[in-house]
């Protein structure tokens, strides 16, 4: 008989999604992988259940999701909800007042600033709608699972430790080692805090889950953990969903009449976007009119040359276009009109829109560093991340010759091999259940 209960720890959704309303990168993991190890709980365990860290609670706490309802729905409506009850939105209002907030004990600036901390805003708003907390107790053959950014979080001591008191497995899934493979890529204080959770969290699990082979044979190299520690890849779902296409909203109505290949990715230095923006002033010159328009799909601010080099070519041709904010059912449209998409990123621990991409039958044009090949199956264009005139020459060739396009979308439409969430979450489950003992 199953027993026992997959504790999913989602405390890091409840941050994101208090200034956001669509999900991306890790949250997109963490959202899905909870809703669907809740339907699917397998036959070793009798439930998988989310829970999160409240501030200034002694232990994890629960609620009940059928007053939250499916939680790939909830959280994308929770800054709404919010909005609708009056909450405050995090940020304060002037840098002095952030100072004084950040130098009181947490407790104390968590009920005056809510905002501050997404759970404690939480707390807040489901006072509000009637929605108790339950507190969590591990038990013999419940297992832990870390789905998301297993380095962040002043609880995660406390709550490993009530777990191990418990002999409760713990398993993470570990999306990438990029802040030990090349730390310079963000500020040093986030490697050095990568660091000490791999030798903190890390060696205290019974198995690790990972997005790529490449993601955990770099964890292996790179971080000190125990010979004999399982880990295993669980391939992430890119499945375009199963529904119809709705109406072109206002918003994209522009756009997706015109022929576009399309990025989608955080605005920062490591995706190399730069590389793009110079490759399409080479094609306009070439091209002129003819050339496809580039959209840029995600959040961050371009700075620097990359700032001025969109204005330039905004100025010059016209053919640089950014959306921010983009929700689910806006990129799965961008996605069905796209010419074809980009992804030339200088390393990546998977590369999940190449995937997406390659799901829905669209060329991808991508640098093969990092997991990016693998994510791609081998069905990717490849292009030289440092050479944007390997990006023109691949796009020169399908502007020439359209026939060329359609047999490449063919041949990926015909070898490629889709994940859905199901499937990512049963590789999942099949990990955390291996952690528990038997007999």
């Amino acid at each position: 008989m199953p027993s026992g209960t997959i504790w999913i720890d989602i405390t890091e959704l409840f941050d994101r999604f208090a200034v956001a309303t669509h999900p991306t990168g890790v949250s997109r993991v963490v959202m899905n992988l909870a809703e669907q190890l809740g339907q699917e709980p397998g036959d070793v365990f009798a439930a998988a259940r989310p829970l999160f860290w409240r501030p200034g609670a002694s232990a994890p706490v629960t609620v009940d999701l059928a007053r939250l309802g499916p939680l790939t729905d909830f959280f994308p409506s929770l800054r709404v909800l919010y909005d609708d009850a009056g909450l405050p939105r995090a940020g304060h209002a002037s840098r002095p007042m952030k100072a004084l907030a950040t130098s009181m004990p947490r407790s104390l600036r968590y009920r005056l600033f809510p905002a501050d901390n997404g759970v404690a805003l939480f707390a807040l708003w489901a006072r509000g709608a009637g929605i108790e907390f339950t507190p969590v107790e591990f038990v013999g053959g419940d297992g832990l699972f870390l789905p998301g950014s297993f380095w962040l979080g002043r609880y995660r001591r406390r709550l490993l430790d009530l777990a191990g008191s418990a002999d409760v497995p713990i398993t993470a899934f570990v999306h990438d080692v990029l802040l030990l493979s090349h730390p310079e890529w963000l500020p040093g204080r986030h490697a050095e805090q990568f660091r000490r959770a791999c030798e903190a969290v890390l060696p205290r699990c019974a198995a690790i889950a990972g997005n790529s082979q490449e993601t955990l044979q770099e964890l292996r190299r790179l971080a000190r953990l125990p010979a004999d520690l399982p880990m295993q890849v669980c391939r992430l779902a890119d499945l375009a969903p199963d529904q119809p296409p709705g109406e072109v909203s206002e918003r994209l109505s522009s756009i997706v009449g015109q022929r576009y290949v399309m990025y989608v990715s955080t605005l920062i230095r490591r995706k190399n976007h730069a590389l793009l923006v110079q490759a399409w002033r080479q094609l306009w010159r070439g091209w002129g009119p003819s050339t496809p328009y580039l959209l840029f799909v995600g959040g961050g601010a371009p700075s620097g040359e990359l700032a001025s080099e969109m204005a330039l070519e905004v100025a010059e041709g016209g053919r640089i276009v950014r959306l921010t904010d983009v929700d689910d059912r806006d990129l799965e449209t961008l996605y069905r009109h796209a010419w074809m998409t980009a992804y030339p990123s200088l390393g990546e621990g998977y590369g999940l829109p190449v995937a997406e991409a390659l799901s829905r039958g669209k060329v991808c044009l991508a640098s093969d560093r990092g997991a990016i090949g693998e994510a791609g199956a081998g069905l990717i264009d490849v292009i030289d991340p440092s050479d944007p005139a390997s990006v023109v020459a691949k796009i020169g060739e399908y502007l020439e010759d359209p026939g060329r396009l359609a047999a490449r979308e063919a041949e990926i439409s015909a070898l490629y091999r889709p994940t859905n969430w199901s499937q990512t979450a049963r590789a999942v489950r099949s990990v955390i259940e291996g952690t528990i003992k038997h007999g």
